[in-house]
C-alpha cells in the first residue's frame, strides 16, 4: 500500500468492509458484483485471517457430491445437526439462513474457482458432510476475483479505528489508519474474525482458557467487536468460548508454541484412532466433538493428550481437509512412530506397560463390544465402525487445546443487521463471518464456520443493497 493514505483512500464508496478474510471477500465479491464501490480493508499484510489456518472444511448438505459417494443427506438433517451441536443455542432465524443458502454457497464457491476435495466425516456431523478445499486455494481463488473487480478497491496494512456515526445514529463510514475518514453511503460490514488473539479478551470472557494456546489469525484481536461494542452492539454466546483439541506440540515435552512456529491440527481420531493422557490413559470417548475433547483435555495433566493410531488408519490419510493429512503430519516431524506400542510409549515418556494395556482393553472392546470405559459406538456421532489399533507401524501425536477461533460476539439478525442491547438495529452496519455470536451456541459442527462466512457474507452485502 502506498504510505500516503489521503493518496490512496477514496473520500467515499457504497460499501467498506472491513477484514480481507472469507466472509470480508465473500461481501465485497457480493456487491461488487451489483456494481456497487466496495472498499475492502484488511489490518494485516495477507489476507485470508483464520481461513487460511483452518483445515478448510465446509459443512453442506444434499450436494451432487454426497450424492454421487451414496451419501444421504437433507436440509433437515443439517439443521437438527446445527442445532444439536449448539446445545440448542442457535437463533432460529440463522440456522434457516443457513440451510436455505448452502446449496447456492457452495456452488457460488465452485463458480469462483474454488476446488473441493472428497467428502469427510468430521465433528457432529450425522452424516459425511464436510466438503474440503486447500484453504490457500480457496482464499487466493477469491482474491484474484476482488483484485480483478473495477469495483474493489484493496487495501491492506491498514486497520479502521473506529466507526463513522451521524446525527440520527446511522452507521455513514469510519475512520482508518491516522485519522483518515472514508465515507459509505450503504454502510460498513464487520468481517473482522474473532478475538482469539488478545489474551485480555479472552481472559475476560472465558478464563478457563487461560492455560490455552493462543491460535488464530494474526489481525484477530477484536477490532470490529470492539468498535460495535462501543455503540451498544449486543453479544451472544461469549461463555460458550473453546479450545480445539488436536493442535500440534511440535517440540514436545515443551507445551508451548514459539513464535513464527507452525501449529498444526490434527485429528486421527475420526478415523479410529484413540486420545490418551500422560497417564497412557484414555480421557474420553473419542468420537465427540473437538471443541468438548478440548475442554476434557485442558482438565489432564500439563493440559497434553497423545493421538494413537497405526498403519491401516495412517492409510486413510488424506490431503484435505489438512486435519486429515496424517502423512502430512508425520512428514513434518509431529508425529512419532514406531513397530510397536511399548516402543511407542517411550518416544513421548509414556509408561510402556501402562499403553499396551490401554491399547489391549481398547482392542479387545472392538471385539466384543461395547466400550468399557466411554461408551464409544462410532468414528464420529456413531457414524462408522470402529477399528482396532493392530497392525504395525504405530503413530504417536502430541498435543494439546488451542483457541484457534472464537465463535461468539455480536448479535445480529438474519439479515446480518448488528442489534443493539435495546433489541434495536443499529442503521447500516451489518457482521458476518467469525466476528458473529448466535449460530454456534454451545459446540460446533465441522465445517459450519467457513460455510457460515460466505453465507453471511454475502447475506450482509445483499442487505446494505436493498437498504439502499
Amino acid at each position: 500500500m502506498n504510505n500516503d493514505i489521503n493518496a490512496t483512500l477514496p473520500a467515499v464508496v457504497d460499501l467498506i468492509v472491513l477484514g480481507g478474510g472469507l466472509a470480508g471477500h465473500s461481501a465485497a465479491l457480493e456487491a461488487a458484483a451489483a456494481g456497487k464501490s466496495v472498499l475492502l480493508l484488511e489490518k494485516t499484510g495477507q489476507y485470508g485471517g483464520s481461513t487460511v489456518l483452518s483445515s478448510g472444511s465446509f459443512a453442506f448438505a444434499d450436494t451432487a457430491a454426497q450424492r454421487e459417494k451414496g451419501i444421504q443427506d437433507t436440509d433437515e438433517l443439517l439443521r437438527a445437526d446445527i442445532v444439536k451441536a449448539s446445545g440448542g443455542r442457535v437463533v432460529p432465524a440463522l440456522a434457516d439462513l443457513y440451510v436455505q443458502e448452502q446449496r447456492d454457497a457452495y456452488e457460488w464457491l465452485r463458480q469462483h474457482g474454488v476446488e473441493f476435495h472428497p467428502i469427510a466425516l468430521s465433528s457432529n456431523q450425522g452424516v459425511p458432510r464436510t466438503h474440503p478445499t486447500d484453504p490457500w486455494q480457496l482464499m487466493r481463488a477469491l482474491h484474484a476475483r476482488v483484485r480483478a473487480s473495477r469495483n474493489i478497491q484493496y487495501v491492506d496494512n491498514l486497520s479502521a479505528s473506529e466507526l463513522v456515526i451521524d446525527a440520527s445514529g446511522s452507521i455513514t463510514g469510519v475512520v482508518a489508519g491516522d485519522g483518515h475518514q472514508v465515507a459509505a453511503r450503504l454502510g460498513v460490514v464487520l468481517a473482522t474474525g474473532g478475538f482469539s488473539r488478545d489474551r485480555e479478551l479472552i481472559d475476560k470472557f472465558c478464563p478457563r482458557l487461560a492455560n490455552a494456546l493462543v491460535l488464530g489469525g494474526e489481525g484477530n484481536t477484536g477490532d470490529g467487536l470492539k468498535m460495535a461494542w462501543k455503540l451498544g452492539a449486543d453479544l451472544l454466546d461469549m461463555p460458550f468460548i473453546t479450545g480445539t483439541f488436536g493442535v500440534s506440540l511440535n517440540n514436545y515435552p515443551r507445551t508451548e508454541i514459539d513464535p513464527g512456529q507452525e501449529a498444526r491440527l490434527t485429528l486421527s481420531i475420526y478415523k479410529g484412532g484413540i486420545a490418551v493422557n500422560k497417564y497412557a490413559e484414555r480421557f474420553a470417548d473419542e468420537s465427540i466433538s473437538y471443541k468438548v475433547l478440548g475442554e476434557i483435555c485442558l482438565t489432564q495433566p500439563d493440559g497434553v493428550g497423545f493421538q494413537i493410531w497405526d498403519q491401516k488408519i495412517m492409510d486413510q490419510s488424506a490431503p484435505q481437509p489438512t486435519s486429515n493429512d496424517l502423512e502430512d503430519a508425520y512428514r513434518k516431524g509431529l508425529v512419532h512412530k514406531a513397530d510397536d506400542i511399548a516402543s511407542l510409549a517411550k518416544l513421548v515418556g509414556l509408561d510402556p506397560e501402562r499403553l499396551q494395556q490401554t491399547v489391549a482393553r481398547y482392542n479387545n472392546d472392538v471385539a466384543e463390544g461395547p466400550d468399557t470405559a466411554f461408551g464409544r459406538t462410532g468414528l464420529g456421532r456413531g457414524w462408522g465402525k470402529l477399528v482396532a489399533i493392530d497392525t504395525a507401524p504405530f503413530y504417536i501425536y502430541p498435543c494439546s487445546t488451542g483457541v484457534v477461533a472464537t465463535y461468539c460476539g455480536l448479535k445480529v439478525d438474519a439479515d446480518m443487521r448488528v442489534i443493539d442491547v435495546r433489541g434495536t438495529a443499529i442503521p447500516h452496519l451489518y457482521a458476518a463471518g467469525e466476528i458473529v455470536g448466535g449460530f454456534h451456541g454451545s459446540g460446533y459442527m465441522s465445517g459450519s464456520s467457513l460455510s457460515k462466512s460466505v453465507i453471511f457474507g454475502r447475506a450482509a452485502a445483499r442487505t446494505a443493497l436493498e437498504t439502499a
